[in-house]
């Protein structure tokens, strides 16, 4: 738990940061994370220490993991399925070559404000992506859904948490008969 005052940068007595310590548990749990969204949200981050992680232990469940967003989301429903493998064979390989620009900051990435906005915490990745991949033809579209999706139940138990006292008093009023 973090508190406002935190040093993310502190070493700790085994040698990591927090975001080494973050990396670990990640890695740890990688298997885990069958998720597609999961997956692909972590591959799509402009966080620099993420992309960084990303480029040293990507791994085919990651590419696997967006290409089946791709046919998910990219290619219409009711597509013939010669059609729909001719346009996964024109999209993936677009994906991956903007994908590659983007881990290397070339393309249309090599503005150094760009990365700023990426490190500075207050720029949420899927809006990041809304504002600088716009010259992409596929990872703008893909990283803005993946990347601006829930992943975890934290939010919305907390959401949730604001009505239960609501829904308790007025349970709590209903005698067993009308419950």
């Amino acid at each position: 738990v973090l508190d406002p005052g935190d040093n993310i940068d502190v070493v700790d007595s085994e040698g990591h940061t927090l975001t080494g310590r973050i990396m670990l548990a990640w890695k740890a749990s990688c298997a885990d994370l069958l998720h597609d969204f999961a997956r692909a949200a972590f591959l799509f981050s402009p966080n620099p220490t993420v992309q960084e992680y990303v480029i040293n232990n990507h791994v085919q469940a990651d590419k696997d993991a967006a290409e089946r967003l791709i046919a998910k989301w990219l290619i219409p429903e009711r597509t013939l399925r010669t059609e729909r493998s001719r346009l996964m064979a024109s999209l993936v390989p677009t994906l991956w070559k903007e994908w590659g620009e983007f881990c290397n900051h070339t393309g249309g990435y090599e503005k150094e404000y760009m990365w700023i906005a990426a490190c500075d915490g207050k720029t949420p990745p899927h809006l990041w992506h809304s504002y600088f991949s716009g010259h992409t033809k596929v990872l703008q579209k893909l990283a803005c859904r993946v990347c601006s999706k829930v992943l975890g139940i934290g939010s919305a138990e907390r959401s949730w948490k604001k009505f239960k006292g609501n829904l308790s008093a007025e349970r709590s009023k209903l005698s067993p008969k009308k419950a």
